[in-house]
């Protein structure tokens, strides 16, 4: 039975230059939320078209340890959803339960 040959990607990532520019901005300046930069790192590190190398998210998972799904859905949130999206936050569905916790009365 052959291994399962993990160099073949579904989702694959190509920025601008002028991506890669805002991402590269993005990590110099270091002043965005971790999870914001590591999704920064990872499209920078994931891009084929500045050097079109294979396997390089194999690398990427053993060097920075998280895990390797975590990768597969950067890519694939870049392909289906955009740019702006990756690195912006999802809006949530639901309200906050605000009215909830502020609605109990204190004992006296």
């Amino acid at each position: 039975m052959a291994a399962k040959d993990i160099s073949v990607k579904k989702y694959v990532v190509r920025l601008s230059g002028e991506e890669r520019e805002q991402l590269e901005a993005l990590i110099r300046k270091g002043k965005s939320a971790a999870q914001r930069l590591l999704k920064a790192r990872i499209l920078l590190k994931a891009d084929v078209s500045e050097a079109e190398k294979a396997g390089v998210t194999t690398g990427l998972s053993r060097r920075w340890r998280p895990a390797h799904r975590w990768f597969y859905r950067v890519r694939k949130q870049l392909v289906e959803e955009g740019f702006e999206a990756v690195l912006s936050r999802k809006q949530r569905a639901t309200p906050a339960l605000h009215g909830f916790l502020t609605a109990r009365k204190k004992p006296n």
